[in-house]
C-alpha cells in the first residue's frame, strides 16, 4: 500500500489528482493555487512538458511552495503524447535533477521511452523519498486485453510502486476492455497501486468507475485548470460520481 503525506492510494477509495498545464512558468501560480483550494483535488500532477526545460526547476519549487498536497511530478515526451522530444539520457538527467531539487512525492517514469534508465530512476526516486509510477500512454488506439494486463503486471514486476496506463478507445468496448485488462492486473499484482483510464468521451465512464475494477486514482480540472489529457471532467464532479468496489458490493 502506497501512503503520500498521510494519503492512502486504494481503489476501495480513488483519490482525485488535478494536472497543473501551463506553457508559461508565471500561470502556475494561479493554477496551483486553485488547485489546492480545492477540496475535490487530492493530489495535484505538475506537468512539466509544455515549459521550456531550464525553467522545471523553478516551476518545482514555486508549486511546491503553493501545494502542500501530494504531488506527482511529470516530464511526458512527445513519444507518449506529450510536449517534448527527448532521448533518454536526457530524460533522465531531467529527472534525476527534479529528484535533487526536492519536493517529488511521485515521479512518473515514462515505462517505454526511459529504456535502461527504468531501474535507476526507480532507485533514485525511492532515494529522494519519491515513490515511482511508472507509466505508459497509448494516444492512438487500445492494445489488446491481455497485453494491457501484461503491461501493469510488468510494471510491478519491475518494482514500479504505482503503475499507470492511459489508452485510446475506438469503441465502447475498448473502453470496457481498459477495465477487465485493470481487474486482471488488479487481481495478479493485489499490492500495487494501479491508475488507468480509457481516454475521450468514449472512454469517459472509466473515470468514474475504475475503482470498482481496481484504479487507485482518476484524473479531474479544478477551477482555472486545463486537462492534460482528453476526457478529464471536472474534479467536483468525480467527487459527487464516483462508483467505488464498496459502494458495487453494497448495490
Amino acid at each position: 500500500m502506497v501512503s503520500l503525506r498521510g494519503l492512502t492510494l486504494t481503489a476501495a477509495r480513488p483519490r482525485i489528482i488535478v494536472p497543473l498545464f501551463a506553457r508559461d512558468p508565471a500561470a502556475l501560480c494561479p493554477l496551483a493555487k486553485a488547485a489546492s483550494a480545492d477540496p475535490a483535488a487530492e493530489l495535484v500532477e505538475l506537468r512539466l512538458d509544455p515549459l521550456p526545460a531550464d525553467e522545471f526547476l523553478n516551476a518545482l519549487a514555486l508549486v511546491r511552495g503553493i501545494v502542500d498536497k501530494p504531488l506527482v511530478v511529470t516530464i511526458r515526451t512527445r513519444a507518449e503524447g506529450g510536449e517534448l522530444a527527448l532521448t533518454p539520457d536526457a530524460y533522465a538527467a531531467h529527472c534525476r535533477a527534479l529528484l535533487a531539487r526536492g519536493g517529488v512525492d511521485v515521479l512518473d517514469i515514462e515505462w517505454r521511452a526511459c529504456g535502461a534508465f527504468r531501474a535507476e530512476l526507480r532507485d533514485a526516486a525511492h532515494a529522494a523519498g519519491a515513490a515511482a509510477l511508472f507509466s505508459e500512454h497509448h494516444f492512438d488506439a487500445t492494445p489488446a486485453t491481455d497485453a494491457m494486463a501484461d503491461t501493469l503486471t510488468g510494471m510491478a514486476d519491475a518494482g514500479a510502486d504505482i503503475a499507470k496506463l492511459a489508452v485510446m478507445p475506438r469503441c465502447a468496448a475498448d473502453a470496457a476492455r481498459l477495465l477487465e485488462a485493470t481487474a486482471c492486473a488488479a487481481d495478479a499484482r493485489p499490492d500495487t497501486p494501479l491508475i488507468t483510464m480509457s481516454m475521450g468521451p468514449l472512454g469517459a465512464v472509466t473515470r468514474f468507475c475504475g475503482g470498482a475494477f481496481g484504479s487507485c486514482a482518476t484524473f479531474g480540472v479544478t477551477s482555472g485548470t486545463s486537462a492534460s489529457a482528453p476526457g478529464q471532467p471536472p474534479a467536483d464532479v468525480l467527487k459527487a460520481k464516483l462508483i467505488t468496489a464498496p459502494l458495487v458490493t453494497q448495490l
